[in-house]
Formats: C-alpha cells, sequence, structure tokens
C-alpha cells in the first residue's frame, strides 16, 4: 500500500522542518506552512478541542476552553503577524538540538495517527512549534489550568508549570521540548 496524500504531505513538511537552523527560518517555513491551511481547518480544530472536552468536567472544561482556543487562535495570529511584518521580533538564533527530535516526534505521530486526523493533527504541532521553538513559550498559554487547581504560570520572567515533569511517559507530549520549569507545587 503506497503511502496517502497526508502522509506524504507530513513527510514533506517535517523534512522542511528539520532543514531549518535558526529561530528566523523556522518562522518562514512554518508560516508557508500554515499558510495553506483554510478558516475552515481552524474551525474544524476548534470542533475537535469541541468534541474532546465533552468528557472533561464542566468546571474544568469552562476554564480550560479558553486557553485551547489560545493556543490555536491566538499563536496562529501572532505567526502570521510576525513573519509579515518581516520577522523584526524573531530572534535569528540557532535552534536548540531538540528541534531535530521534536520534528521526527511530529512526524510519528501524525503519521500514526488517524489518517482523517493527520492534517489538522499537523497544524497542532506546527502552532506549538512556533511557540516552543521561535518564541520559547510553552505550548500551553500562561493560565492553561490543570486538574488539582494549578495552572501554567509566570514569574519573574520565567515559565512555570505544574506538570513539566510528569509527562515524560507520554510519546508525542511536548513537555520535552517546552522551556517552562517544573513549578514548585
Amino acid at each position: 500500500m503506497s503511502p496517502g496524500k497526508d502522509e506524504t504531505n507530513t513527510r514533506r513538511v517535517c523534512a522542511r522542518l528539520r532543514s531549518a537552523k535558526t529561530r528566523a527560518e523556522l518562522a518562514d517555513i512554518l508560516y508557508r506552512e500554515v499558510s495553506g491551511y483554510s478558516l475552515f481547518d481552524l474551525q474544524a480544530m476548534r470542533g475537535r478541542v469541541e468534541q474532546d472536552l465533552r468528557s472533561v468536567p464542566a468546571g474544568y472544561r469552562r476554564r480550560l476552553y479558553p486557553r485551547v482556543m489560545e493556543q490555536i487562535f491566538e499563536t496562529h495570529h501572532a505567526l502570521v503577524s510576525a513573519v509579515r511584518r518581516g520577522g523584526q521580533d524573531i530572534q535569528d538564533e540557532p535552534l536548540p538540538e531538540e528541534f531535530q527530535e521534536f520534528s521526527r516526534m511530529v512526524e510519528r505521530t501524525c503519521i500514526a495517527g488517524n489518517e482523517e486526523e493527520q492534517h489538522l493533527e499537523l497544524l497542532y504541532f506546527l502552532l506549538a512549534a512556533f511557540n516552543l521553538f521561535v518564541l520559547d513559550r510553552p505550548a500551553h498559554p500562561v493560565g492553561t489550568p490543570f486538574p488539582g487547581g494549578l495552572e501554567v504560570e509566570v514569574r519573574d520572567g520565567e515559565y512555570l508549570c505544574p506538570v513539566r515533569e510528569k509527562a515524560d511517559d507520554v510519546d508525542n507530549a511536548l513537555c520535552p521540548y517546552c522551556p517552562a520549569k517544573q513549578s514548585d507545587i
């Protein structure tokens, strides 16, 4: 069986990601790839999130949903705006070594997943890459709640996350690539 269109696209995109050597190069690649997604795709992601959150307790869902929407829509807007402004706010520094492993993880995760969802899952990871590797921010926005009442926060210019060190056993977690430090719970 030959690879499907989405698998071929995922492999192509991840190869392009791995070719980036600096944050500025990565931002340009991310912009080109994310620009290929439509407003319909972003709305489909919103629908997917809403469906995924249906099984979450209502109180937690009300706190989590706005942060997830921020993670998608505000990151998309920030990426497009930054590159269209000429990238003056983007540091032209070398990418950290773990970026190559991140790109391989994205490729493995997307290809192993549901073929119908691959396109949207790749978009999720592209947006996460912008936060993690271009802006040096956590993938989950400040204020993202976690069970137990804790949330991602920033203190003295340092990002802190209550679950930073707890997701190492999840193959496709963003935590190993996140600049946040474990918060003192």
